[in-house]
């Protein structure tokens, strides 16, 4: 542990104590390399944070103080073009809490009042709603919003033991879809086949026991299905390509698996499929999906649970791979 001086909010912020903070791939990466191009040193880490306003620094936050409120890491400037056409989405300036501003792995944290989402009634712990920004927001405008699921379609979600793939299957089952979700080894195939309704997919292919395109068109009768999620990117967008239906589309959000995909041209055009941009969700989206969680509407998956003494520990956790749902870090009882 390093003691830091407080935080002093700015006149538009709030400062923000911390009660929970959910783990995210973001927050590994960044010890071995700088992947956000405005990342500097030193940094607090912690993108995913529901804490209690404890102060304000300005007019702005003031009827926060004392509320409970879940952070939106996403930090725009309300001044570009793009801010100003209510796009803060592709804001030219955007930093993110946890990525480019310091984050949440500390008792407190200066943050936009604007960035706060007050949290209401709540079904469950209030610490566990760290969980809903970042992964299942991700979720909710990648089939939502970018994707335009329908009921009735058949949607390939990766990664049923990722906060993404959790919250995706959920999104998806809860609009009406049919979902076929992907994991990697007999153990978390199996974990995903043991969730409750509403939160087990219709059809989970284990990637390292079977070909999942092949599965995949198979489980449609052969004609492909209706849209991928691919927030893994690498060689997989050309096997969700290869899984679509005529005229289906991928909706790339992510990049786990590489930066960079060989495609070929005419699997795509030939045959009338798409590939879509995920682009960023909005602040509204942001609210919904808290809103969805905190009604019971929709359930968070939990790997574990640690104690902020046990950071290390939950780090580690992740890095390993073998944790199936979110990996949550309490910094208060």
């Amino acid at each position: 542990m390093l003691d830091i001086a407080m935080p002093e909010p700015k006149e538009d912020e709030v400062l923000v104590k911390v009660i929970a903070v959910a783990l995210n791939r973001l927050d590994i990466l960044q010890r071995i390399e700088p992947v956000v191009g405005t990342f500097r040193l030193p940094h607090i880490a912690g993108m995913d944070v529901v804490g209690t306003v404890a102060a304000s620094g300005g007019a702005e936050g003031e009827t926060l103080v004392g509320k409970t409120v879940v952070i939106d890491p996403v930090v725009t400037c309300e001044e570009c073009e793009f801010c100003k056409a209510n796009m803060p989405e592709y804001c030219v300036d955007l930093r993110t809490i946890g990525s480019s501003r310091n984050g949440g792995f500390a008792e407190y944290v200066a943050v936009p009042a604007r960035n706060c989402i007050e949290v209401g009634e709540c079904a469950v712990p209030v610490e566990e709603l760290a969980a809903v920004p970042v992964a299942s927001v991700t979720a909710w405008h990648g089939l939502l919003g970018a994707g335009k699921i329908q009921p009735g379609e058949t949607i390939v979600v990766p990664g049923a033991g990722s906060g993404l793939g959790a919250a995706g299957v959920q999104i998806a089952k809860a609009k009406g879809c049919k979902v076929i979700t992907l994991v990697s080894g007999a153990d978390k195939a199996e974990k995903a086949r043991a969730l409750p309704e509403g939160q087990r997919a219709d059809l989970v292919i284990d990637r390292k026991a079977e070909d999942w395109v092949e599965a995949a068109r198979a489980y449609t009768g052969g004609k492909g299905v209706d849209m991928v999620w691919d927030h893994v990117g690498g060689p997989f967008l050309q096997q969700a390509i290869n899984a679509l239906r005529i005229g289906g589309r991928v909706i790339m959000s992510g990049t786990t698996a590489g930066n960079h995909s060989e495609i070929t041209n005419t699997s795509l055009f030939h045959w009338g499929k798409s590939i879509i941009g995920h682009g960023g969700y909005s602040r509204q989206e942001m609210r919904d999906t808290i809103a969805a969680y905190a009604s019971g509407e929709l359930k968070l998956v939990f790997d574990s649970k640690w104690t902020f003494e046990e950071l290390p520990k939950a780090e580690a956790r992740l890095e390993s791979g073998d944790f199936f749902g979110k990996v949550l870090v309490c910094l208060t009882d």
